[in-house]
């Protein structure tokens, strides 16, 4: 019994020798396809429970209420931590508003100022901070701010805050707070002199599964104390959610192309293995191996590159989902949500493993039942009549030689050819829709009013106030240097009886349209009073459709408004109208902040500059913008690195192609080198061969990927229930389809061009010795 088994053992082990270049192509697809399954299940899997377990490590609070200090005590406020209902609490600290600085960040222009807690230590039972730089605060005279420091300017390591006649603190450190709402933490004994006037409880119930229980449990805390205000855990889940859904359809489309990319090849390389080893197999029967020994010889050829290249991808895998939501979870101050895990990564490489077994058995079978006559003659009499018709129209074309040589060779292997074909084309769909979802994440993260903003403008908080009216105000910055545009904006809490509450309704004056944007799902933006604009979500939501005519409800009257439109975004009370439709919206001009576009040419910081030079007697200050563009850096390296995995596994398909077809025209490539052709045509004979598959994938996958990337945005729109703007999903030009079209050849010509060198060095009596 042991004798059969070395023999088959040995046979596999001389063929994996004698097939390194097949092996490595074995071991790097496998690894491809199973880092992308196990990248993609895990991520999948993770959709649903990813936020609730990082927010539960961090200890998050599901209600964050704040009480005046005038009307709640400090021991009433505590009183709430022992309510029923209430599993954990944290407070109350107390809270203290510093007036905001120029120069601490674009967001902070209009704000209302910097809010923070004394709090003496990170941990405690509700919201534990991770101090991401620098240290705690140690004594009074320091600060530690959530967020990540700017690389320039006071907001950074050993900064100081500065208000107007408050204590001087220095920044000592930053920290993260999956909970938000505070700004910054000094000791407690340090509040006391930032003239605090708030009290803060963190909350943690035994209820919180939506909104609605959150909404109870806290009524239920709080029974009988006036509250300022309290914000849910549910929103910052409802945004990390939607982050994470818009990957799904992309992960998933770029998964399956690569899984399906990757049978390709698998197959091809493995019935490749077996049609090259025809004589191999002959002189195995003849020496007395039987059909399933044959067999086994063949899949233990595929079983140990298998096995490498499966742990390898199960490694890479594990790390690359890990580090998304990683990724992910930092941008909402999350605790690493870790990647997949132990079981799921069991059975995706289970999966490619089984797809790979499929693979080896099928063409291994066709081994086992070959006659060894039939099989030694296969190996050493070279096939004729395929591609024979084709090759003597192309010799009548006035085509080089080597060249309509090499176009006929792909008719001589049509199964062959047809996989390879399939791969290459599948590589160009993936690049094609990889180049689409860049440009389209580009206009989503762009495409509200910041993305189109260069330079926000307010009311400097150390001033007295301007003393000038809004067209004023708008007459002064239009007369700035390098003023294109200006508009001004405020966001008011309307009411529109028989929908829900929580409306918002955001009011623009000025030249308002050249920041809008291209986001619009349907209808068209509003131009002027009794025009409102919607989310899609809104319409959705409410049952509503772009013509519709609603009341407005503020607290200085009411106006009736026509929905002439709809823009793409998931939030349900987002309503965007001209200021003159409500009558309320042309107050708080020191609650209105201002936005300008520059002319081209213009530096938005110079720009800035010069109003912050004038403010002693304009009493304003400015930023500039940048739009945050770090969703866009996960999607375009998700989309890169999935399209190199398909190309890699494509061009290996070729390269196993081209290594095959030598291997077999062995015979003829040593006729053709005898009678006069040179190296160089023989490498041009072969690269030829795959350049004309890499031209036609190349005109078939473009086409595909535009096809692919259309379903993809179409599909994220209805996932988030935000619709997909028609801008964001057309942005495809001649200009644009190039690159990805000329991919296939290029994958081709780079697989081809190491196996053609090789078959032209071969010497040619070394090929002809047994004629």
């Amino acid at each position: 019994m042991d004798r059969p088994l070395s023999a088959v053992w040995a046979a596999s082990r001389a063929g994996v020798r004698r097939r390194r270049v097949q092996a490595v192509s074995i071991a790097v697809v496998v690894a491809l396809s199973t880092a992308t399954l196990v990248f993609g299940l895990g991520l999948l899997a993770a959709s649903n429970s990813l936020f609730d377990d990082a927010f539960a490590k961090a200890r998050g609070a599901h209600a964050t209420v704040s009480f005046d200090s005038g009307k709640v005590t400090a021991a009433q406020a505590a009183a709430t931590a022992h309510a029923s209902g209430v599993t954990a609490a944290a407070g109350p600290f107390q809270t203290a508003v510093l007036p905001r600085e120029p120069g601490m960040g674009p967001k902070l222009v209009g704000g209302d100022g910097l809010l923070v807690a004394g709090r003496a230590d990170p941990g405690g039972p509700v919201d534990r901070l991770t101090v991401t730089s620098g240290r705690w605060v140690r004594a009074p005279g320091e600060i530690v701010l959530r967020g990540d420091p700017l690389p320039a300017g006071p907001v950074r390591l050993g900064g100081t805050v500065t208000s107007p006649g408050l204590p001087t603190l220095k920044i000592v450190g930053f920290a993260a707070s999956v909970t938000g709402g505070t700004d910054g933490w000094v000791t407690p004994g340090q509040i006391g002199a930032l003239r605090p006037d708030g009290l803060r409880m963190l909350y943690r119930f035994a209820r919180a599964g939506d909104a609605s229980d959150v909404r109870a449990s806290l009524s239920a805390a709080t029974a009988g104390l006036p509250t300022r205000d309290y914000a849910s855990y549910v929103d910052v889940k409802k945004s990390f959610e939607e982050d994470f859904n818009a990957l799904i359809p992309f992960v998933t489309v770029f998964g399956a192309l690569a899984i399906t990319v990757s049978a390709f090849i698998i197959g091809n390389v493995v019935s490749g293995a077996v049609v090259s080893g025809f004589r191999r197999i002959g002189v195995m029967k003849a020496l007395g191996f039987t059909p399933t020994q044959v067999v086994a010889v063949f899949v233990g050829m595929i079983a140990p590159p298998a096995l490498l290249g499966c742990a390898a991808g199960l490694l890479a895998g594990h790390l690359l989902a890990g580090r998304v939501a990683a990724g992910l979870a930092a941008g909402f101050e999350l605790p690493s949500a870790g990647g997949t895990g132990l079981g799921l990564e069991v059975l995706a490489g289970g999966c490619v493993l089984v797809l790979v077994a499929l693979a080896a058995l099928v063409p291994a079978l066709r081994a086992g039942r070959l006659p060894a006559v039939q099989a030694i003659s296969a190996g050493t009499v070279s096939r004729r009549g395929r591609g024979r018709r084709v090759q003597r129209w192309l010799a009548r074309t006035r085509l080089p030689v080597p060249a309509f040589l090499g176009l006929s060779l792909p008719i001589a292997r049509p199964a062959r050819t047809a996989l390879t074909l399939a791969g290459l084309c599948l590589g160009v769909t993936a690049v094609t829709m990889g180049f689409g979802l860049q440009q389209t994440v580009s206009k989503i993260l762009t495409a509200d009013t910041e993305g189109h903003t260069s330079v926000n403008v307010g009311i400097d908080p150390r001033s007295q106030g301007s003393g000038l009216s809004e067209q004023q105000m708008l007459a002064l910055l239009r007369a700035q240097p390098g003023t294109a545009h200006v508009m001004s904006f405020r966001s008011l809490p309307v009411r529109i009886s028989g929908l829900p509450s929580g409306l918002s309704a955001e009011t623009y004056s000025g030249d308002y349209r050249p920041f809008l944007g291209d986001n619009l799902v349907r209808g068209r933006w509003f131009a002027g009073r009794g025009e409102l604009v919607v989310t899609e979500a809104f319409l959705r939501r409410n049952s509503l459709d772009v013509g519709a005519t609603l009341t407005l409800q503020t607290d200085g009257g009411q106006a009736t408004v026509r929905i002439v439109g709809a823009f793409a975004h998931s939030d349900t009370t987002r309503l965007m109208l001209d200021a003159a439709s409500l009558p309320s919206s042309a107050g708080g001009l020191d609650q209105r902040p201002f936005s300008v576009i520059v002319k081209p040419g213009t530096d938005p910081a110079a720009y800035a500059g010069r109003i912050n030079a004038s403010a002693a007697s304009s009493g304003l200050f400015a930023e500039a913008t940048e739009p945050d563009l770090s969703n866009g850096a996960v999607f375009g390296g998700l989309s890169a690195l999935f399209s190199l995995i398909i190309c890699t596994a494509a061009g290996l398909g070729v390269l196993n192609s081209v290594l095959l077809s030598a291997r077999e025209r062995s015979r003829d490539l040593g006729v053709l080198k005898a009678i006069g052709m040179a190296p160089r045509q023989v490498v041009l004979m072969m690269v030829t061969s795959m350049a004309a598959l890499g031209v036609v994938a190349g005109a078939l996958g473009a086409p595909l990927g535009v096809l692919a990337h259309r379903g993809v945005m179409a599909l994220t729109g209805e996932m988030l229930n935000s619709g997909m703007a028609q801008s964001w999903i057309h942005v495809y030009t001649w200009t644009l389809l190039l690159p990805p079209a000329c991919a296939g050849l290029l994958v081709a010509v780079l697989g081809a061009w190491g196996p053609a060198v090789r078959a032209a060095a071969t010497r040619t009596a070394t090929v002809l010795r047994s004629e």
